[in-house]
């Protein structure tokens, strides 16, 4: 018998394996999205877009805003986080030495993001950056207990929630529109 090359890639005996979590996770991935794929219960940008809180392009504008920020701001101070992060496979790569261009044009464009965040106001400001920058869960995306479901739920936080909602997606809108990608929604 002739000897036949050998095939390369992954053995078919060790197929991949996902992880999805033990039950409860996948239950309150499940809760969080109430109805929507449990895949985007990760991020809060992209379970507002499912949720039609937002549009994709307005969860776009947040990413970016939040790709300047770590450009702008976080890259130049000494921290093992960057470290931990690449090691988590979810963070950019560290800049190279001698990218000073890269790095000057993201603080501009950091900067017009924030100045015209606290143009709407310092709610707004602060509201987008903890989702957007930060990945913070707002309140009114937690999922609601059955006793938060009762007839008798508390009407200050539903009107906390109200305007928190409403400022992340003012926010959201205003980066939008600062960075041009208000333009890509109305192509078809």
């Amino acid at each position: 018998m002739a000897d036949t090359p050998r095939k390369r890639g992954r053995p078919r005996k060790h197929p991949i394996v996902v992880d999805t979590g033990t039950p409860e996770l996948q239950r309150h991935r499940a809760l969080r999205v109430n109805g929507a794929d449990p895949t985007l219960s990760e991020d809060p940008l992209a379970l507002m877009a499912a949720k039609k809180l937002i549009v994709p392009s307005q969860a776009e504008a947040g990413r970016y805003y939040a790709w300047l920020y770590r450009r702008a701001v976080r890259w130049p101070h000494l921290s093992t986080n960057v470290h931990y992060e690449q090691l988590a496979m979810n963070a950019l790569p560290a800049p190279v030495e001698g990218d000073d261009a890269l790095q000057a044009l993201a603080r501009r464009l950091y900067r017009r993001g924030k100045r015209r965040l606290l143009l709407e106001s310092r709610l707004v400001a602060e509201a987008t950056e903890n989702v957007a920058v930060f990945g913070n869960w707002p309140q009114f995306l937690h999922p609601k207990s059955a006793k938060q479901q009762l007839p008798r739920t508390d009407a200050v936080q539903r009107q906390r929630d109200a305007i928190h909602k409403e400022a992340v997606i003012r926010g959201l809108s205003a980066l939008e529109e600062t960075y041009g990608l208000a333009r890509r929604r109305t192509r078809p």
